[in-house]
């Protein structure tokens, strides 16, 4: 038979077993047997996803990888292609220059104009004159002496024979021929003016024809060529000179051209 004392302990253990709240039992008065409530989850899902969101938007972007090196190349620029008459690395003379204009600046105030036809032959096989002029003169410098040729023609002939003074003259092409002199050691040759005067400044010519490098940019067409070993030619031509010739011919000499010319021939004719 147990003491009073383990009787009234007993008691006291009783008594604080079923006042004492259970462990599942919430402090508002709901049961939550494992974890948080589902309002408090509902609660913290927003939080964790406005910061899921906000280290997205500072995480830094990946940067580029770089998979190869760029190829740097050196490029040498060329010289322009001379646009007339061009001296000493100055233009003095576009083309279609009157050769009046031209007269005033050349060095040489002795040279002559030396006038001439030249026969040009339609594909309608009609034979026709061409108006040209020539001026030449020379022009010495420490290492060469040079004989400077400048060509004109008359474009305006074509349409009427009354266009014959000099200011229908324009300038159409360039022509020089250069001799190195002796410069004693080292001599200069025409295979260096070639190479360092034409290749190294103009680039790799649009033409080689055994002869002659020929540029041409639309505008000039630029040909050298070597004559010997201390003699170099130059020869420069206008394109669109030559192209307003052939459609001064193809406008007046045609068979359209004459059509065209007999009918304006009819208005001076009263029926």
């Amino acid at each position: 038979m147990k003491s009073p004392f383990v009787r009234i302990w007993f008691i006291w253990l009783l008594i604080g077993a079923i006042l004492l709240p259970l462990p599942g039992v919430a402090s508002d008065g709901g049961w939550q047997l494992f974890g948080k409530k589902d309002k408090d989850k509902r609660k913290e899902a927003p939080l964790k996803k406005a910061g899921k969101e906000e280290t997205n938007i500072k995480k830094p972007p990946p940067k580029s990888v770089i998979t190869g090196r760029k190829k740097i190349e050196s490029v040498i620029p060329v010289r322009r292609l001379p646009g007339g008459w061009v001296f000493r690395d100055e233009l003095l003379a576009p083309w279609s220059t009157s050769l009046p204009a031209v007269l005033s600046i050349v060095p040489d105030t002795t040279v002559e104009v030396i006038y001439s036809d030249e026969s040009r032959t339609t594909k309608d096989g009609i034979v026709l004159p061409i108006k040209k002029a020539n001026v030449a003169f020379h022009y010495i410098t420490r290492l060469t002496s040079e004989q400077i040729t400048l060509g004109f023609v008359n474009i305006d002939y074509v349409y009427s024979t009354t266009n014959n003074s000099d200011s229908h003259y324009i300038l159409q092409d360039v022509t020089k021929k250069i001799k190195l002199k002796d410069t004693g050691f080292p001599q200069l040759t025409a295979e260096d003016v070639i190479k360092h005067k034409v290749l190294m400044e103009y680039g790799t010519p649009k033409e080689f024809d055994g002869v002659w490098h020929i540029y041409t940019d639309g505008n000039s067409d630029f040909r050298v060529r070597k004559l010997d070993e201390r003699n170099v030619k130059v020869q420069v031509d206008g394109l669109k000179i030559s192209d307003k010739l052939n459609k001064a011919i193809e406008d007046v000499y045609s068979q359209q051209g004459i059509e065209y010319k007999k009918r304006l021939m009819m208005d001076g004719i009263d029926l």
